[in-house]
């Protein structure tokens, strides 16, 4: 039986993004089609009614940390405005991180409860990199402003973690500078940003590694297959997060939680 691709079957955001995105976290897909497609219902985007709730609450932290992960690359590679405030570009990198614990913890969980050992899956090493490194310059955004000096190829630069403090003020920077305590601005994000996903990738690996074990229990095939295609969708639409909901006697129309993501 040929497996669903998100190529072809994700939703717009999915589509939109996989052409960069698989490069970086390729078992995304391996895991969406053995724990997320299966909970749709037929011929649409959207789960079916009465999905187990334990999958359904892992199926869209999975979603919601690919789309994190996505939209951060975006802005990080094609919307950067030269990187001039840094800080709100780690944070949209440590949203997608700080999802994916909660994803890893919620499958650990899930793991654990079926197979009544601990699972493999662990976001012991994303935390520290939570810690170590993202939050030091995402906690920027309750700051002032720091002085960005350029070096001699026009690169902005940034004080490394440990020398944040030491540069609090402009005037440091102008007249105390030292090269040795700066990074340029656009290597230090996108290195972070890689081991963010790297991070990421290895545990959609291992949770996709983790079917095995799962596959053969009946308490997991009978959550899997939970539920029945419900009679309020009326409408799949093409973009994502867009609900049209109503009878079916009225026009669908689209709720708050509409949104449509620009194409790259």
């Amino acid at each position: 039986m040929k497996l669903p691709t998100l190529a072809r079957a994700g939703d717009k955001l999915e589509r939109d993004h996989w052409g960069h995105m698989k490069l970086l976290v390729p078992h995304y897909e391996t895991f969406w089609q053995l724990y997320v497609f299966p909970l749709r219902s037929s011929n649409s985007i959207w789960f079916r009614n009465g999905v187990d709730a334990q999958l359904e609450d892992i199926a869209i932290a999975s979603y919601s940390t690919y789309a994190s992960l996505a939209r951060a690359r975006q802005k990080i590679y094609s919307r950067h405005e030269e990187f001039r405030f840094l800080e709100e570009l780690y944070a949209a990198v440590q949203r997608g991180a700080e999802i994916g614990v909660k994803l890893l913890n919620q499958f650990a969980a899930y793991y654990t409860a079926l197979k009544r050992r601990p699972s493999s899956v662990s976001s012991a090493r994303l935390e520290q990199l939570i810690d170590g490194r993202l939050r030091q310059y995402r906690n920027l955004l309750h700051d002032a402003i720091l002085a960005m000096p350029k070096d001699d190829h026009r690169r902005r630069l940034i004080p490394k973690p440990e020398h944040i403090d030491d540069y609090r003020r402009w005037t440091s920077v102008m007249y105390g500078f030292t090269r040795s305590h700066f990074v340029v601005a656009a290597e230090q994000l996108r290195n972070d940003f890689r081991a963010t996903c790297s991070l990421l990738e290895e545990g959609w690996k291992r949770m996709s590694e983790a079917s095995d074990d799962l596959k053969n229990l009946l308490e997991f095939q009978e959550a899997l297959s939970k539920g029945s295609d419900g009679p309020a969708l009326l409408y799949t639409p093409p973009t994502s997060g867009a609900f049209f909901l109503g009878a079916s006697s009225a026009a669908p129309q689209p709720t708050s939680a509409a949104f449509i993501l620009p194409k790259h």
